[in-house]
This record gives C-alpha cells, structure tokens and sequence, in this order.
C-alpha cells in the first residue's frame, strides 16, 4: 500500500508473514494547486506486523512497534479482508493489547477487489465490535481503489508546520539497508515456504561512481541446509535472486548495478540482539 501511495517502491513486499523487521519511512509530498489548499507533506511509517513473539528478534520487534505507536499523530490500522478466521481471532487480541484511541486511529480495510461487498461489510461491524474506530477506509492497494480518500482525509489530521524533509526524499532508509531489504524480499518471493524466516542481507561493500554501483552482501542463514536451498541446484536459485534484485535496484537507481551475493552461517542469529544492529535497527 506505502509503494502505492508514493508511486515508487520504498518497501519489500512478500507474501510470507512478518516480512517486515524495522519501521521504514515513507514520504509523500503533495502539491495542492487546484484547490488552494497549502502543499503538504505526509510521513507514513511502515511498522513491522504485530504477532504473538516467540524468539528474541520477534520480541524486540513487537516491542519496538508497540512502543513507537504513541509518537505518531495518526494511527492507521491495515487489515487484509481476506483474512481467515484464525487470523480474525489473531487480530483482535492484538487491538484489544494495543489500546488506540479512536480520535486518533483509522481503520483500513485492504483486497476489498477480492471479496464480495456484503461480507466486507460485516468485517467491518466484526471489527468495530472490537474497537470503534471513527474513521473507516475501504482500499485496494494493488488497484488504487479508495486510496484518493484516504489521503484527502490524512492531509487533514496533521499539523502545520515546515516540512521535515526535502521534497524530493521518498524514504529515510540509507542506500545500504535498502538494496538489503530488496535482496531480502526476492528470497522470500522466489523461494517461500522452502525458505527459512531466519535469515538478513547485509550489505558489505558499496562503491559508486557516476555510471555504476557495485555492490556485495552477505546472506546470513543458521543453518547449512538453508544454505544449500537458496544456492539451488547448480546455484540456479542464487542465480535467479540475484537477476532480480539487481534488476530492481537499477530501476531505483537509474545507474548500472553490479550485484554480488554469498552466503554465510550464523547460527542461532535470532536469539542474539547484538545481531539486530544489521538489520537496521539499531
């Protein structure tokens, strides 16, 4: 939904559970020629999911959201209507633990293109059982459905006051930890439930010039046999990853990349918070 709504990608997108490990900043700057509303600029914070923590790494995560969700002006809650009941059941322990409050939360219900009106209307009055939010979006992120709506309302919750950033910064991530995550998201996409969850991209090298970047990271696995399935049969696996992500990194940087991989074991990683500082949230 954030790359939507900036137009450009600033956040990895996964169908694997819990891809999301730090908050990322994403930075929408609005002109409002037409109707003599004053140019604005919306910080969206992409958090990390909220789930039930089990190791050290998850734990840290749930925390750090929990606790950073009292500095925004504006708590908008995403739900996936296409949610199973368990998921449902999931989520409403995570509103009832989070205590919103509803003059300054809104709640966003996503793939409203993949289900009927009726029943998004009793998730809906499900969710509002829960907690009573003041404000509901219908949205589909991936067709742009309602997304107009949502931020003509946003741009009337923030306060007034100098931008924060330059009008042309999408994020607040540094080259570094984004050509990581990006790597990281072509691991979940091309390899799914074969891959482990317990792995991070670092990237070790970084040299530009004016026509290229060369770039190396390190893939950091626990186990060997994790290793064995990213490289893939001839290292047809790492191969692929590789293409892909480069493929995208030079989309963003609008320069030729040259991408090098290779793999590392760290065992028992997630359970060591020392090792929290390469994933950026330090």
């Amino acid at each position: 939904m954030l790359n939507y709504l900036l137009g450009q990608k600033v956040s990895i997108v996964s169908r694997k559970v819990q891809t999301t490990r730090f908050s990322t900043k994403g930075i929408l700057n609005i002109k409002n020629t037409e109707n003599n509303k004053p140019d604005c600029q919306i910080i969206f914070v992409d958090t990390p999911g909220l789930f039930e923590p089990k190791k050290a790494l998850e734990k840290h995560i749930v925390k750090n959201t929990i606790s950073e969700l009292n500095s925004y002006e504006h708590i908008c809650v995403l739900y996936d209507a296409t949610s199973s009941k368990i998921k449902f059941s999931e989520f409403s322990k995570i509103i009832k633990g989070i205590k919103l409050n509803k003059n300054n939360s809104s709640l966003i219900i996503n793939k409203i293109d993949l289900i009927e009106k009726e029943k998004l209307l009793i998730i809906v009055k499900n969710i509002q059982k829960i907690f009573e939010f003041n404000n509901v979006f219908m949205v589909s992120a991936k067709k742009g459905q309602g997304c107009k709506d949502l931020i003509d309302f946003l741009q009337t919750t923030i306060p007034e006051s100098p931008f924060l950033y330059n009008k042309d910064q999408l994020t607040d991530l540094s080259e570094r930890v984004f050509s990581s995550e990006i790597t990281r998201e072509k691991l979940f996409n091309y390899l799914n439930s074969e891959l482990p969850y317990n792995l991070y991209v670092e990237t070790v090298i970084w040299k530009e010039t004016k026509k290229s970047i060369t770039i190396h990271q390190n893939i950091n696995v626990s186990k060997y046999n994790h290793k064995r399935i990213i490289i893939g049969k001839n290292g047809e696996n790492l191969k692929k990853i590789g293409i892909s992500s480069r493929k995208d990194l030079e989309k963003v940087f609008n320069k030729k990349v040259n991408l090098f991989l290779f793999l590392k074991i760290k065992n028992n990683w997630m359970n060591n918070i020392k090792e929290l500082n390469h994933l950026g949230q330090n």
